[in-house]
């Protein structure tokens, strides 16, 4: 028998740590993918039993791709507050950046803060030469967090495999690096 490990990267932040994921994990994902709101503008609410499964689809895209969603840890409390990284399940347009954070955790800036350190990763250590953000046009907060990272929107109401959003293209990896040194 042969097990592989995955090397996934730990990324610091002034106030986050994105790193692979722990079942420990799985509580903290639990609350993020039953909260109504906060999965208004993702697919919707989760079963009790889906967050073990889902956590397990972003580390088999790590295993497939070499990169996926990162788990976001709040420093100061050590807790899991969702999930940020870069994302390209089969049938996607193009390269995305994604992000999803706990409700309790929203209006902190921390968003903002994971996909920005997200992306630098996806430019520098992936080579992506490009990245968009699916967005439902209704989600003015992760509208705000593409915006504050200089995406503009390129395309409305988008078919992406079983759901329609807009696209928000990001700058190229030059001008991006650039003001987001």
């Amino acid at each position: 028998m042969t097990l592989s490990v995955l090397d996934i990267p730990v990324i610091e932040t002034d106030r986050l740590i994105l790193r692979g994921w722990r079942e420990g994990d799985v509580p903290a994902i639990r609350e993020l993918v039953m909260n109504e709101e906060a999965t208004r503008f993702i697919g919707g609410t989760s079963k009790y039993w889906q967050p073990f499964r889902t956590l397990c689809m972003f580390i088999g895209h790590w295993h497939f791709r070499g990169f996926s969603f990162f788990a976001v840890e709040e420093k100061a409390s050590g807790e899991c507050i969702g999930w940020c990284g870069p994302w390209k399940p089969d049938g996607w347009p193009d390269n995305e950046l994604g992000y999803a954070l706990r409700k309790s955790s929203w209006g902190k800036g921390y968003a903002t803060e994971a996909a920005k350190a997200s992306l630098r990763f996806a430019y520098g250590s992936l080579g992506w030469t490009t990245a968009i953000s699916c967005i439902d046009a209704d989600n003015h907060g992760s509208q705000g967090v593409a915006k504050h990272l200089g995406a503009t929107l390129e395309a409305k109401d988008v078919e992406v495999t079983d759901f329609r959003c807009d696209v928000w293209r990001h700058l190229p990896p030059q001008q991006f690096m650039e003001q987001f040194a």
